[in-house]
């Protein structure tokens, strides 16, 4: 009778790296978190999305999603980008009432550093009003969004988005044209 040999198959076993996401400079490089990969090249180029709360420490920021891009590996750190600022739907449609008005727009702007940053700013009046006072707040908008993001790089626009500045100060030019119940950017993503 023959004998039956069993051969076993040896896995081979990758080594895996340790490897560090850091935050740009206009968020203090802060750490994005860790991960253990077993090809470093596989990196370039790829994204997180973090809940802006981990980034700030700030409970008031929960209810934002930053996508960072990696574009840099080195010794084991990933430098990253800002590419996209995002509300989470559900925190924007709790300000939209009955008796109130919706102003939604979306447009290109053109950073100081060059970059196109597509804006989608979301403003809620505090009661109805006509079509014709809705697109002078929209042409507000557009011009006030306009003149900061040519003053700033496109990273530097959305920490400024991030940390609220931007709002603030855009609330109380916009409600001069008519009483605004909210004023918050949708989405700001850079192409």
């Amino acid at each position: 009778m023959a004998k039956v040999v069993v051969k076993s198959k040896v896995k081979k076993v990758k080594r895996k790296f340790p490897i560090e996401y850091k935050a740009p400079e206009v968020f203090n490089s802060i750490s994005l978190g860790h991960a253990n990969v077993t090809d470093l090249r596989t990196l370039d180029g790829k994204t997180l999305k973090i809940n802006l709360m981990y980034v700030t420490g700030s409970m008031k920021n929960q209810n934002v999603r930053m996508t960072f891009k990696v574009n840099s590996v080195e010794s084991g750190v990933c430098a990253t980008e800002v590419v996209k600022y995002e509300q989470i739907a559900y925190y924007l449609s709790r300000y939209v009432k009955a008796g109130t008005n919706l102003v939604e727009d979306s447009f290109v702007v053109k950073s100081k550093d060059g970059k196109n940053v597509r804006v989608k700013p979301f403003v809620v009046t505090k009661s109805a009003t006509s079509k014709l006072v809705l697109t002078s707040i929209r042409d507000k908008i557009k011009e006030l969004v306009v003149n900061e993001a040519a003053s700033k790089t496109s990273e530097e626009f959305i920490h400024a988005i991030a940390m609220g500045k931007i709002q603030t100060g855009f609330r109380n030019e916009v409600k001069k044209v008519f009483p605004l119940k909210a004023f918050e950017f949708k989405t700001v993503v850079t192409e």
